[in-house]
């Protein structure tokens, strides 16, 4: 079966990419993942490197098997979707024949649920290798000896991630004016901020007078990489600013980039505390999805299937 003619198309790994294949590690916690892959879907102009991010996870369920699969719209500023992403997912879990109907959990326009902390800590396994890394904004093979890494993730984003909050003083302006310039001004440490530019949205959305379900008015981008893990394999960083009372509040996202990161040793919520402190030091991301949370029903989207083998 091949959908190349609908705009789907498979990532291949190699490295820096961890294999899919997940068994050999014998994964129990917290489900036992068998497979950890990575695709893309696009049209038109949204296509190549514009097109969005597909990642998947597989683990056992009973006779069966679940597959995790999230898809994120990917270009800058891009703050609705029209729909897409649910529909991506929805159309590829048709052409696997399957009975059972995708479980939105996260995104596709609801509410995440009352998350709660995990209550296991991820050790030994599959996460990204930056052992030799020593710039200060990565949890590196140690992250219990690092500030900021005690929020691991274990493929809530089909490959971990982390979306968290962050309340502020300022107005939307000035803190969209201060994240930019903390991305452009923090390049030692491995951030970028990503231009804007056709095919992708202007981060300003002022003008769009947008007021449900938040304030938004600005929507832009980053990244976050170290060593091999950097250029385009660097974790992909998003936000979004919306107005609170007085002040604001960014809404900050990060996810590992790369083929098959299924944990990243807190790295993601790492690297969104690690920004936070350079514009506001009295105040942590409050974790919402990811970041080593747990919910009562099963993060991101979901397709059951019997083993037919």
């Amino acid at each position: 079966m091949s959908l190349q003619s609908d705009g789907f198309s498979y990532v291949t790994g190699g490295d820096p990419n961890p294999a899919d294949d997940k068994r050999p590690k014998n994964i129990t916690k917290p489900k036992g993942f068998k497979f950890v892959f990575q695709g893309r879907h696009g049209a038109g102009k949204y296509s190549g490197p514009h097109a969005d991010i597909l990642n998947f996870a597989i683990y056992e369920s009973g006779t069966g098997s679940v597959l995790r699969m999230f898809s994120l719209s990917r270009i800058h500023g891009a703050l609705g979707d029209r729909g897409q992403n649910y529909k991506t997912l929805a159309f590829l879990a048709q052409k696997l024949d399957s009975n059972s109907k995708l479980t939105p959990v996260h995104g596709c326009g609801i509410l995440a649920a009352t998350a709660h902390e995990a209550s296991f800590f991820l050790q030994h396994r599959s996460v990204l290798d930056l052992s030799s890394q020593t710039c200060s904004s990565v949890c590196g093979t140690s992250p219990a000896k690092v500030s900021d890494c005690d929020k691991p993730d274990f493929g809530s984003c089909g490959n971990a991630c982390c979306l968290a909050e962050l309340s502020l003083p300022t107005s939307p302006f000035q803190a969209y004016t201060d994240t930019k310039d903390a991305l452009m001004s923090l390049q030692s440490d491995g951030f970028s901020y990503v231009t804007g530019g056709d095919p992708n949205p202007a981060d300003d959305k002022r003008p769009k007078n947008i007021t449900k379900p938040k304030g938004f008015k600005f929507v832009f981008q980053g990244r976050h990489g170290a060593g091999k893990y950097s250029g385009s394999h660097a974790d992909i960083l998003d936000f979004a600013i919306y107005e609170s009372g007085s002040g604001s509040v960014l809404r900050m996202f990060s996810l590992s980039r790369i083929h098959g990161a299924l944990g990243d040793r807190g790295q993601n919520y790492k690297t969104l505390a690690f920004l936070a402190k350079k514009l506001d030091g009295s105040e942590k991301p409050t974790p919402l999805y990811g970041c080593g949370l747990a919910t009562e029903s099963e993060n991101q989207f979901m397709l059951a299937y019997e083993n037919t083998q």
